[in-house]
């Protein structure tokens, strides 16, 4: 099988449609969101129904928006490449991410923001919702084998392609001799049993379908590359909208605290909003593990996944991490 090219070059080919802004990054962008909200105007999350953003749909079910006067409307996204855009142009107010694209397109110039925590990495394997698989009956065994291999994730550039990398190099191999290939996460389990891919780096509830369907665990990446207890996903806004609206972002995230600890302290509030939002059936969410939950942003845990994106050759630079943290 040919050499894979470069981490930095599949990276840059995936950020190309997220950063088309930034030749102009020195002449107001954002500024498209610099706009004062009235007492009830709308406020738009752009937000994926997945877990790990599953805190933004409880505090609209729990009422925990309005408590603080805000009229927040949730929009389903089912491609996260188009929230970052729809922020810095103002026709969303608040978005979802994982830390990876985050920081690449901070580091790009775009004046994103981290308002509030996500989801968390849990320290125990056990609970980790990510996995590197592969078929069952493959002679691969660990992630340094992935060498000369073909791996499926869900976008180039994206958290679970970092990881992936990441858990390849820890085990002694050399991720630039891997295949990275972008497929949807469901398309993934379908692929790796018709031999189109060898392994598939994935998140819950692919993981237990995956498990179901006979293929074999290798790694747990998020828990061997990650922070213990630190930030992988982040809820967003863009600086020009903070600025204008400081209030408006203090009440935001007073509500998606409260929201986290919820679904910290009650997991099956997480289960109930997949369900309504994301067609999750009861009984996978049963079986699923679910992310960690908390209050706390953590800014180390960030820092240290942009020094693993660098070193992996995600990331031409280093990022102001908390410059990009909304205090």
């Amino acid at each position: 099988m040919s050499r894979a090219p470069s981490i930095t070059r599949r990276t840059a080919i995936a950020l190309a449609g997220l950063c088309v802004v930034l030749p102009i990054a020195g002449c107001g962008v954002g500024m498209g969101s610099a706009k004062v909200l009235g007492a009830g105007d709308p406020i738009k999350v752009g937000v994926i129904p997945v877990a790990d953003f599953a805190p933004v749909y409880i505090a609209q079910e729990e009422g925990y928006f309005k408590d603080e006067g805000l009229n927040v409307q949730t929009q389903v996204m089912q491609n996260a490449a188009a929230i970052a855009p729809s922020v810095i142009n103002g026709q969303l107010q608040f978005g979802t991410a994982a830390i990876t694209p985050f920081l690449a397109a901070v580091q790009k110039g775009l004046p994103l923001k981290a308002v509030a925590n996500g989801s968390s990495i849990a320290a125990n394997p056990a609970l980790d919702p990510s996995a590197l698989v592969v078929a069952k009956g493959s002679t691969i065994k660990g992630p340094r084998d992935l060498e000369g291999h073909t791996v499926a994730v869900n976008a180039l550039g994206s958290i679970v392609h970092v990881v992936a990398a990441a858990a390849i190099k820890k085990d002694g191999g050399d991720p630039s001799k891997v295949t990275f290939v972008a497929m949807p996460f469901p398309d993934m389990i379908p692929a790796l049993h018709r031999g189109a891919i060898d392994a598939a780096s994935l998140v819950e509830p692919f993981q237990v379908k995956a498990v179901a369907t006979g293929a074999r665990v290798i790694a747990h990446p998020y828990s061997a590359s990650l922070t213990p207890d630190g930030t992988f996903t982040v809820i967003f806004t863009a600086g020009p909208f903070a600025e204008k609206n400081p209030e408006t972002v203090k009440k935001f995230q007073r509500a998606m605290d409260r929201a986290s600890l919820l679904a910290a302290s009650h997991p099956e509030k997480v289960g109930q909003v997949l369900a309504k939002y994301g067609k999750l059936p009861p009984e996978v969410f049963a079986k699923m593990r679910v992310p960690m939950y908390t209050d706390k942003m953590s800014i180390p845990a960030i820092e240290n996944t942009a020094k693993l994106m660098q070193e992996l050759g995600f990331l031409p630079g280093p990022v102001d991490v908390k410059g990009a943290v909304w205090p």
